[in-house]
């Protein structure tokens, strides 16, 4: 009896169905989880490498500055251009010139060359400049970027990503971190805000400002365990665009910088608004927008741990601003137009080194 021969089962579509689910299963491994996204951050500018490093003074001037589409003119429209551009550097180099900080924050910056153009026009150039590369969710680069511009060497600069968060409540933009090394067992953190809007529903806004500040208290604590474990103080101070001023009517019930209240200090709370504006009424004048004239209010803020404020070795002092660069008189002049830096002042406080202070005994292991 003749045996009939057995057919084997075509191979090429199995293989083939194989590796599509193979790579299928590859292409899901490879998506972003949702969650925060911390990336260490290179530098801009920095000193070639084997510079010594710059000592570290008696006092140190913080600043946060809110730049206002501080944009380079490529490709931002007919009425952004690099002339324009430049025109908007001018001026805002000479307030920071002004203040003088040694350790400056900035929000709404494009990209590294704006911030390479800014630094060549101040009297006293930066040594370091980093910048963020923030996305939105949808996966697109942000234009409006943190920077860090720095006399002293920053150690550990990081940029915070919220764009991964889950949720209706996932915050706009993200945080800059960098920290410093202010001596012999002490480290200062630096951190720069800008949180959501008040455009749109104010639950919303509310609870993106909230959850940008938890994940902002989170890494603070994070990062101060892991100093404690050599040993070392830790203090920091968190800064910039809260557009929140809880010492407002307006936002006297809003819990946005709720995160913060535990173990900060809020140093323009309690400040008559005369001293605290940060973001001065705009005029509608001849051609502006009466809807858009609001009352003057103290949105970028300064936050101090709470050592910096209680006997430690560095003491924070009450912040100040630069009251100009702001187009009061036509709500619609654009930075970079008639004199307007921006919106927002330029707002600064100095640490200052307590003389005798030394280090806490090393406990034995």
């Amino acid at each position: 009896m003749k045996k009939s021969k057995t057919t084997s089962p075509p191979r090429r579509p199995l293989y083939a169905l194989l590796l599509v689910a193979a790579g299928l299963l590859l292409w899901l491994l490879a998506q972003p989880k949702p969650g925060l996204r911390i990336i260490r951050l290179r530098p801009v500018l920095a000193p070639e490498e084997g510079a010594p490093a710059p000592g570290v003074p008696d006092r140190i001037r913080l600043a946060t500055y809110n730049l206002e589409n501080f944009t380079d003119g490529r490709g931002d429209g007919p009425d952004r251009t690099p002339d324009v551009f430049m025109a908007h550097a001018r001026d805002a180099a000479a307030i920071i010139a002004e203040a003088d900080p040694d350790i400056l924050v900035l929000q709404e910056v494009e990209n590294a060359r704006t911030l390479e153009y800014l630094n060549d026009l101040l009297p006293r150039p930066y040594g370091w400049i980093y910048v963020t590369r923030l996305r939105h969710s949808s996966g697109e680069r942000e234009k409006l970027n943190f920077a860090l511009l720095s006399r002293l060497r920053p150690h550990h600069v990081r940029q915070l990503a919220f764009h991964n968060l889950a949720n209706l409540g996932r915050p706009a933009r993200g945080s800059l971190s960098a920290e410093f090394d202010l001596g012999p067992g002490f480290r200062l953190l630096v951190y720069g805000i800008h949180l959501k809007s008040n455009f749109g529903e104010a639950p919303r806004n509310q609870a993106q400002r909230g959850i940008a500040l938890h994940h902002v208290a989170a890494d603070v604590i994070a990062e101060t365990y892991a100093n404690a474990l050599s040993s070392n103080v830790t203090a920091a101070v968190v800064l910039g665009d809260t557009n929140v001023d809880p010492d407002s009517p307006a936002f006297a019930a809003d819990p946005s910088l709720e995160p913060l209240a535990g173990a900060f200090a809020d140093l323009w709370r309690g400040r008559p608004i005369e001293e605290r504006t940060t973001i001065p009424t705009r005029l509608a004048g001849a051609t502006g927008d009466p809807l858009l004239v609001f009352p003057p209010a103290a949105f970028d803020r300064v936050f101090a741990s709470k050592n910096l404020v209680a006997p430690g070795p560095w003491r924070i002092m009450p912040p100040q601003t630069i009251p100009k660069g702001t187009d009061t008189g036509n709500n619609l002049t654009q930075p970079g137009d008639n004199g307007h830096v921006s919106d927002h002042y330029l707002v600064y406080a100095d640490l200052e080194r307590r003389a005798g202070w030394t280090p806490p005994p090393v406990a034995p292991p």
